[in-house]
This record gives structure tokens, sequence and C-alpha cells, in this order.
């Protein structure tokens, strides 16, 4: 995937560290009147029942709405949350940021002048709920085996220390009638990025509830046996 997860958010940056700040540096951020929010601005008492708390990003649960979490196989570390509604998917992912706001501009940029320079890419810029929202198709092969191509629309938020990055695929991100509850999920989300020093552009690891995590070890699990199953037979 030509718009990788990774590979436009890990550069090295240099932040100054948090004990040469002074006290009255408070962290800026876009204003969110309508979300996503902080952990700050929020009745933590809400998160008793209707979310899905991840520790550092707390999804909002919606009916007819199927969750999973991305996780990296080398380290099995949870480094997403997605949620499916019909043919669209929404993943959400989120980041340190510095205390001055504006991390999602120069992503965004990165990811601009990465992708329109791959072949067969269209990357356009537009105008969405959150400012300016990123759309790249990239060509692909359609079930039928025609030749089509597959969008992704990439939006992002600064909050206070940290930056949402969230990505559109589907329908949704080409027809925004589509795409309202995944938006409403997104603007319920809530970020607790805790008070550590972190560098900017870090991703804020996700911690899944230990029955979610259960979960996750058996389907692994699974896959192994059914893996292994596959090259016995072969």
């Amino acid at each position: 995937m030509l718009f990788g997860r990774n590979r436009h958010v890990q550069a090295e940056t240099v932040v100054l560290p948090e004990h040469l700040r002074e006290d009255d540096d408070a962290p800026v951020g876009d204003t969110r009147p309508d979300g996503p929010f902080d952990i700050t601005e929020v009745d933590t008492k809400d998160f008793s029942k209707g979310y899905m708390d991840l520790g550092a990003v707390k999804v909002p649960l919606r009916k007819n709405v199927s969750y999973r979490l991305e996780q990296e196989q080398a380290n099995q570390k949870v480094f997403a949350v997605s949620a499916v509604h019909e043919n669209s998917t929404l993943q959400i992912q989120a980041f340190a940021a510095p205390r001055s706001g504006g991390q999602w501009d120069e992503i965004r940029q990165e990811m601009f002048e990465q992708n329109r320079n791959a072949k067969g890419a269209k990357v356009t810029l537009e105008d969405g709920e959150f400012g300016k929202e990123l759309l790249i198709r990239i060509p692909a092969k359609l079930p039928d085996g025609r030749q089509g191509e597959r969008p992704a629309r990439f939006l992002g938020i600064d909050g206070p220390r940290w930056m949402i990055r969230a990505m559109i695929m589907g329908k949704a991100a080409l027809k925004k009638d589509e795409a309202v509850i995944l938006y409403d999920i997104l603007k319920d989300t809530v970020i607790d990025r805790g008070d550590r020093p972190l560098p900017a552009r870090q991703m804020l690891e996700l911690t899944p509830p230990e029955n979610v995590l259960a979960a996750m070890r058996e389907a692994a699990a699974r896959r192994r046996e059914q893996a292994k199953q596959q090259d016995a037979n072969q």
C-alpha cells in the first residue's frame, strides 16, 4: 500500500524535553468543539458503558458497527482500532505531538508529496469537517478481475500534545453520505495521552482489555494451527 500506515509517521523529530519547558507552556492543539476530545474534556464516568477502552484511545460503540484491532505481527502490539460499517472502514491511530500543534499539516504535506509521484496514484486535497483531507486513489484489480482503484481518505486532528490520524476506506472514502456514522464515531473518540514525555510522532500504543486480548490470542492460535495443517497437507 503506497500510503502505508507507518512510513509517513515515524520520521525523526527533535522535541524540547518536557522538563526544559516553562510551566506556563500550555498545550495548544486545535479547537475541537465537536470532538474528538481529550480525556480532560469529558466526564470519565461516560466510559462505564458505550465505549471500548483501549487506554490511549477510547472509541465509542455503535449499533451495526463491528470493531477490530490492528496488530503488528512481529511484536503483537496493537497500533490502531478500526470501525467497520457495511462496506466501509474507519481506522484510528493516535500519536504524540508537540504542544504547539500543527503536526497534521506537516504529515499531510509529506504524504501528499510522497504519493503524488507514485505511478498511477491520484492524490487530491479536499475540504472536510476537520479541515484539509487527503484523498488517495491507488490502481487495483476489482473482485471481478477488472482494473479499478482503491480509495482511501486521510484526515487528521491536532489535540493537546496528541494527534489523530484517521483513514476511511471503501464507499465512505468517496461518498460523504456513506461516511456519516464513521465521522460520528471519530467525533466522539477520546484520547488519553498520559503525562509521559514522548517524542512527537511516536505512536500511542493501545492496550485492549484482558478479555479482548484473550480472544486475540485464541484467534492467533487458531490461525497458526490452520497454517500447520495446510503445510502438512501439501
